[in-house]
């Protein structure tokens, strides 16, 4: 009985991240149509600055190769095409992977988008690369996709995981209640030990300050110098969580 109820609630939580982008609406969509655009300056101003921190922690050369995990309407997936990567991406939903085929065709792009669960891809171990960005916490069974991005990767191949920290267990409550997906925060200690349960080396952890523009003024100066100290010693608890990992040498 325990068994049938544990498949039954994981049936479920994978039903909701199915119909995600159904539930959301319209609205919702043409987000997901337009992003990393069409959302506050702000929001959008990140979205792209996290994109150029992939290019760099992958060490992204054109005719290289990436494989993205939980891509979503695949924006990520398209902006390493558009930089001459040859890349990839899988997710659960029907909907996000029409929206990336979509505006993947529009932009001219050669890049394959394909429906599949991110914690059962068995890729064959042929990409240079592995990106799992913001898609983890939508998962309980993390141990699951690492090992599906270790199976993608060559040896030596690089893994990059992207993740908001462990508040965003609270952060995501709303979401959790309107739409029934899964919305979790991992710790980087619990990321780390799941990544080095997986079998990756040569763990290591950024931390995002944005590199923001700051003017002369004198306030303004101080915040800058003081910002990278704020963000190491808030690292462990509330700031976005950046952890890259190297697949075993035979």
């Amino acid at each position: 009985m325990r068994d049938t109820s544990a498949q039954v609630a994981d049936t479920e939580r994978k039903r909701a991240e199915i119909e995600y982008a159904q539930a959301i609406g319209e609205e919702g969509r043409a987000w997901l149509r337009t992003k990393p655009f069409g959302n506050t300056p702000r929001e959008s101003a990140h979205l792209l600055i996290d994109f150029a921190y992939v290019l760099e922690l992958l060490d992204l050369s054109p005719g290289a190769t990436m494989v993205e995990l939980g891509c979503g309407s695949g924006w990520m997936t398209r902006f390493a095409a558009r930089h001459g990567i040859h890349a990839e991406g899988y997710d659960i939903s029907p909907d996000m992977i029409a929206i990336a085929r979509e505006l993947a065709e529009q932009e001219g792009l050669d890049v394959r988008f394909e429906v599949a669960d991110m914690e059962q891809l068995d890729l064959g171990r042929r990409f240079d690369t592995c990106l799992v960005y913001q898609a983890l916490h939508h998962t309980p069974r993390a141990d699951l996709v690492l090992a599906a991005a270790r199976r993608a990767l060559v040896p030596g191949g690089l893994l990059l995981l992207s993740e908001p920290n462990w508040k965003h267990r609270f952060d995501g409550h709303q979401t959790t209640t309107a739409y029934g997906v899964t919305d979790l925060g991992y710790s980087p200690r619990k990321l780390k030990r799941l990544l080095r349960e997986a079998g990756f080396t040569d763990i290591r952890r950024f931390h995002n300050n944005r590199k923001r523009l700051f003017s002369n003024s004198p306030l303004d100066v101080a915040a800058h110098l003081a910002e990278p100290l704020v963000y190491r010693a808030l690292a462990p608890f509330w700031t976005q969580i950046w952890l890259r990992a190297a697949a075993p040498q035979p």
